[in-house]
């Protein structure tokens, strides 16, 4: 074992030098890794209602004028808004859809919206309808908007339960009309569900028809290529009938 040559009574003179570094300046970053890097913070899984919490992460917003120019892009250009509140206190008469609170110059970063059906079937809340407030003109951005459907009331399973037959699908099917032609830029309505609905239902039916009567691209989030629904072999005859009519 190696023993050092120097006497212990040296020991107390010597100097550790730590090497210094400098900050490192984020900006000094090109825009392509800044964004990255953003992404890692404030890109959320799942859609974005009006039970957030996760203040913590857009704390950054706070460290400068230009980081919040840059983070509030990321941020509401990264991730997927829900159109009318389903969560928390949705049905209260004080509760307002997400994106009306937003400024003008964030719904103009929003490139991704959702319409979520089925919560409150029997008594959809107050605040679920397109007005000047909802802001949607202002979301020039958004290109896809998602409509996913948790139930279809005219099952016969709702026999007795539900408020009419026919009532959620022309509410459903009204408030997707007025959302569609609301939205300046939107070119395609992707839809989803849960498996116990069916395309060929009349609520899905009634949806499909209002996102092609609105010119609209139709997709499915169940093609991972997003392949036009008329190539999808779960679509009813009377979509396509009703595509095929446009065209």
């Amino acid at each position: 074992m190696e023993t050092s040559n120097c006497p212990l009574s040296d020991v107390g003179n010597f100097k550790f030098h730590r090497k210094s570094h400098k900050p490192f300046r984020f900006f000094d970053l090109p825009a392509e890794l800044r964004n990255k890097v953003l992404g890692y913070i404030l890109r959320f899984k799942g859609v974005i209602d009006i039970d957030f919490d996760n203040f913590r992460r857009i704390s950054v917003f706070l460290v400068s004028k230009r980081f919040h120019g840059e983070a509030a892009a990321v941020l509401y250009g990264s991730n997927t808004f829900r159109l009318f509140p389903t969560a928390g206190r949705a049905d209260s008469k004080r509760t307002k859809p997400l994106i009306s609170r937003f400024p003008p110059h964030y719904r103009a970063n929003l490139t991704s919206l959702e319409l979520r059906l089925g919560p409150f079937w029997t008594k959809p809340p107050g605040c679920w309808k397109v007005n000047d407030a909802l802001g949607l003109k202002d979301a020039t951005a958004v290109r896809v908007l998602k409509v996913f459907v948790e139930i279809d009331p005219t099952h016969p399973i709702f026999h007795g339960f539900r408020n009419g037959k026919n009532f959620y699908t022309n509410f459903s099917g009204a408030l997707l009309r007025q959302v569609i032609s609301s939205l300046p830029t939107l070119e395609e309505v992707r839809f989803d569900k849960y498996p116990s609905v069916s395309y060929e239902g009349q609520l899905m039916t009634r949806l499909m028809e209002e996102a092609a009567m609105g010119k609209k691209r139709i997709t499915t989030a169940q093609d991972e290529k997003l392949t036009a629904l008329g190539h999808d072999e779960t679509v009813s005859n009377e979509c396509l009938r009703i595509m095929d009519s446009l065209n």
